[in-house]
């Protein structure tokens, strides 16, 4: 059997040879040799600068998602996908602190997207999708296209009248995409129309394959920013040595995190008891739509800007919408200078206006 010897620079960090925790210790490092990656991890470091705070919404962003996994999994042992609305309606009613549960995983997946969006745009802002971290960037914003499907996908499992005619509305929106769109919203519902049949295809996607392609972007994503580092900013990155200020990560970045995550962990419960997620009648496909359907609020931008364009000019109003995603893939490639040069400038200003008209036509949709 082989054994690794331990250096002695990492012996002398290591517990009291008496204690348990020094035994423990040593007994996998000399099975395993992973002293230059416990090496990278005990050295990394984060810039401290007045930016500093926006470090903390990926932290957050990942706190959430793990609330979901968590109530999604508890979820899961009472819905049936053939069954739809009368599960989650046993749920509410007879399952204990069920609807509470419900409620978590609600309000947890609409903040999740909210600090999704904080996380894309303070990054956007902070220039750290510029090289060598191209890669960090893209994998993110493969997580966030992933999250928002999550969140669409998750929303008919209920059955009931709003997640019904919202899915239906949504799913005639995609069909009208070109080349794919109807071959897309064929394959997602299972025919012609959103049906019992889709919960069945809805429920896999929400369940198996996007939490298994969530986490491996997470994985990614984590490894890229273990490697190469937390981006600093151009003010940051002007000043001398001397007055650069840091702090260690995996001791007091992690640890100033900990009382954040148990005030939102608060937040979630307050809000579930006070704003419980409502289970509204069953969904008939037969029946006319109710008044005022709507999609979630991370789809009201889009909602509200394709009103402009009935008729034959939907497809100009697609065409728009597809820009905002096809911009944040290439942004890496097109302001590329360090410092920020006019290019970088142009792109800022775009930036702005973006996030500004998202913030407009989100209300809008809201409040019309």
């Amino acid at each position: 059997m082989t054994y690794y010897s331990i250096p002695p620079e990492a012996e002398s960090r290591l517990p009291d040879h008496s204690k348990l925790s020094g035994k423990v210790s040593r007994y996998f490092l000399k099975r395993y040799p992973v002293w230059p990656m416990i090496d990278h991890l005990a050295n990394k470091v984060v810039p401290v600068h007045k930016h500093s705070v926006w470090y903390n919404i990926g932290g957050i962003a990942l706190f959430f998602l793990t609330v979901q996994i968590i109530t999604g999994v508890l979820l899961m042992v009472y819905y049936r996908p053939g069954l739809p609305w009368d599960s989650i309606q046993r749920i509410v009613m007879e399952v204990p602190f069920g609807n509470m549960i419900r409620s978590v995983h609600h309000w947890s997946a609409n903040l999740m997207v909210f600090t999704l969006f904080v996380h894309m745009f303070s990054t956007f802002f902070m220039k750290a999708y510029r090289r060598p971290r191209e890669f960090t960037w893209l994998s993110g914003a493969a997580m966030m296209g992933m999250i928002l499907i999550f969140g669409f996908s998750g929303y008919l499992l209920p059955w009931d009248d709003l997640s019904f005619f919202a899915t239906r509305v949504a799913m005639s929106e995609i069909e009208k995409a070109p080349l794919i769109g109807a071959w897309l919203a064929d394959i997602a519902r299972g025919g012609g129309d959103v049906t019992i049949d889709t919960i069945g295809r809805f429920y896999v996607l929400h369940v198996m394959v996007l939490p298994l392609l969530i986490l491996a972007a997470v994985g990614v994503h984590l490894f890229f920013i273990q490697v190469q580092g937390v981006s600093e900013p151009d003010s940051f990155a002007a000043l001398p040595e001397n007055k650069k200020r840091y702090r260690k990560f995996f001791t007091e970045f992690i640890f100033a995190e900990i009382p954040v995550w148990l005030f939102l962990g608060a937040l979630l419960v307050a809000l579930s008891a006070a704003f419980p997620r409502e289970l509204m009648p069953e969904a008939d496909p037969f029946s006319s739509a109710p008044e005022g359907i709507k999609p979630e609020w991370y789809f009201l931008a889009q909602y509200q800007l394709l009103k402009f364009f009935p008729g034959k000019l939907e497809m100009v109003g697609l065409i728009l919408l597809s820009l905002l995603p096809l911009g944040i893939l290439v942004v890496p490639f097109i302001d590329r200078a360090i410092p920020s040069d006019s290019r970088g400038r142009l792109v800022n200003r775009i930036g702005i206006i973006a996030l500004l008209g998202l913030i407009v036509y989100t209300f809008w949709g809201w409040l019309s």
